[in-house]
């Protein structure tokens, strides 16, 4: 065996392995979601998930390796595949320029990593330059000349450079939120927000507080436009309120057990009964997920306490 058909074998067990690992990844990642879990235990990684809006980019990604791994076994039983070569090398071309945007959504987007995005992407990219150092079949009308070729990887790495690019210059940053403790998202001239506060640190009560200005991109997506704003993790959800009189009624109930009894008016008093079903959660009980409920209130400062996010609050 020569030095040169060694390196060829050489180059293509390794397409065939990457493949093989692409494609293992990728199939019990799918086996995983069906059954609620994932391989990656990141936030990155659900926040991936969440963006995928009709769920189908691992499923797209496993095509994309099952035809690598088929071409690569027909390649090592020297099948002649010129034109299936030749897809192949436009395969990887495009997966490198859609992995610009994948890579850069998670960079400037996420401000976090998926790790199993990001070793997918390693595969392709590896695929993707063992590629360029494939010999060079028999001209033929179906192969590629090594001067297009050389081009193709050309515009390949500098059209995954430029979509890199492009999504830091129009990128609006998702800051990821701490749920380990309840969150309170308030605005510095927001009365309402301070009395929430001042609130919580008179009856102990531990929270998170985040600027609004921070968390912008967040309140869009969920089409809040007002502070203050509780988010809490309950169970397998997560539980919103919105307004300073609702939060507080909020408190009361959750960690009512926790802290010293305060008198409360009698329309409060009123208040609580009224919303006893919607809110009841009792601290030895763990809250039944199908229970759950989304609360959003009205945006009256008036009857709910808030100030909205993008107006002087008065």
């Amino acid at each position: 065996m020569t030095p040169r058909s060694s390196n060829i074998n050489r180059i293509k067990f390794l397409h065939l392995l990457i493949s093989l690992i692409g494609l293992s990844l990728i199939g019990i990642e799918i086996y995983l979601n069906s059954k609620n879990t994932s391989l990656c235990k990141t936030e990155a990684c659900t926040l991936v998930h969440i963006f995928d809006n009709y769920g189908v980019l691992n499923y797209i990604g496993l095509a994309v390796f099952f035809y690598l791994f088929l071409v690569s076994v027909l390649d090592i039983l020297n099948f002649h595949l010129g034109f299936f070569l030749k897809l192949r090398t436009y395969l990887l071309f495009l997966s490198v320029m859609v992995e610009g945007y994948f890579i850069g959504f998670q960079t400037w987007f996420l401000n976090t990593y998926c790790q199993y995005c990001l070793i997918l992407a390693f595969l392709l990219f590896l695929a993707f330059f063992l590629d360029y150092f494939y010999p060079e079949k028999e001209a033929s009308l179906l192969s590629i000349k090594k001067e297009k070729k050389n081009q193709l990887y050309k515009i390949a790495i500098l059209g995954f450079a430029s979509v890199v690019f492009a999504t830091w210059l129009v990128n609006v940053s998702l800051k990821t939120l701490d749920l380990s403790l309840p969150i309170l998202i308030y605005k510095e001239d927001c009365i309402h927000c301070k009395e929430v506060i001042s609130y919580a640190k008179e009856k102990n009560i531990k929270i998170k507080l985040y600027p609004a200005k921070d968390v912008i991109p967040l309140m869009r997506i969920v089409n809040i436009n007002s502070v203050p704003l509780l988010l809490e993790k309950v169970g397998d959800k997560i539980l919103i309120i919105k307004g300073k009189k609702e939060i507080e009624i909020w408190f009361n109930e959750k960690y009512g057990k926790n802290i010293k009894k305060a008198s409360l008016s009698k329309k409060r008093e009123t208040d609580i009964t009224k919303k006893k079903n919607t809110y009841k959660n009792k601290e030895e009980k763990e809250v039944q997920p199908e229970k759950m409920r989304l609360f959003i209130f009205k945006d009256n400062t008036e009857e709910s306490g808030v100030c909205t996010i993008d107006k002087p609050c008065e």
